[in-house]
């Protein structure tokens, strides 16, 4: 099945649909094979890939990781499993990761086809790397679609320089605190890769609020969007300047200046939204 940009489960809600011949409206049974679309629809996550966490949660040969298989039957109930001779886990934990991967309300869970529910879902291990899902429900699709709208957002300037050995933080810290002054009117994003970045923000009261610590190997990354080049670029120049400007010790520098593409997503009539699809055969495809 090739299509456009739809929603992930729709690849498997299809080919079910036309399988088994279900009314569209169909409500259980769409809910169903969706939830089986939502297992299948991260590649390797379900079969342990994102799951991996040594020592926590042990996966073996990932290396080798097998991608999932559903096997579904009338009413929409699936079986997952993964392909024989391969590394990789099937699990009740596995699943349920999966199961509740990026789902807002268990009760009701939007998708273009049918909002799903798997308040009162079930999980059953019935064999080696293999488990059943049972009771999800479904009620009547929503009346609207979610679109998002691209439009031009202006310039976005990068720039990194590493720090290493002893006092790294601080000369880290002061490097950052050089470039606020000399970018006054920029907004920055700062991060200290090694110390504080994941765990960071964009405000940056994060990192003002967390005292130096003694990282001996962090890459200070500042990031910052401005509607004019002109001013996105003098980021550039100013991580560039930190080699022998100061702070002591940086190397390694790396910026880069991206023209942004920024979205704004909104609801729109279902109607307003025309769908179609074509059915080729073999002699059309050559």
């Amino acid at each position: 099945m090739v299509a456009g940009r739809v929603a992930d489960p729709s690849l498997t809600v299809g080919p079910a649909l036309s399988h088994f011949g279900w009314r569209a409206d169909d409500w259980d049974r769409i809910g169903r094979a969706t939830m089986a679309g939502h297992l299948l629809e991260c590649g390797a996550q379900v079969c342990g890939g994102y799951f991996a966490d040594p020592g926590y949660k042990e996966v073996p040969e990932l290396h080798a990781v097998g991608y999932p298989i559903a096997e579904i039957d009338a009413d929409g109930d699936c079986v997952i499993g993964k392909a024989d001779n391969t590394g990789g886990l099937v699990s009740l934990a596995t699943v349920k990761e999966q199961l509740l991967y990026e789902v807002h309300d268990p009760a009701a869970y939007l998708t273009p086809d049918v909002v799903a529910d798997i308040s009162d879902a079930r999980l059953e291990e019935v064999g080696l790397n293999r488990v059943a899902l049972k009771g999800v429900r479904g009620h009547a699709r929503p009346a609207s679609l979610k679109v998002n709208v691209f439009h031009e957002g202006g310039w976005l300037a990068e720039g990194e320089i590493s720090y290493a050995g002893p006092r790294t933080e601080a000369r880290v810290r002061l490097a950052a605190d050089v470039l606020r002054q000399r970018l006054a009117g920029l907004a920055l994003r700062v991060d200290l890769i090694g110390a504080v970045s994941i765990f960071g923000d964009d405000e940056g009261r994060l990192l003002q609020a967390t005292p130096a610590g003694d990282a001996r190997d962090v890459r200070l990354r500042v990031a910052a969007a401005h509607g004019e080049r002109a001013q996105a670029e003098r980021l550039a120049r100013e991580v560039m300047a930190l080699y022998t400007c100061g702070p002591a010790g940086g190397g390694g520098v790396r910026t880069a200046l991206t023209p942004r593409l920024n979205t704004l997503s909104c609801l729109v009539p279902r109607e307003a939204v025309p769908t179609h699809f074509t059915m080729l055969d073999g002699e059309e495809l050559t």
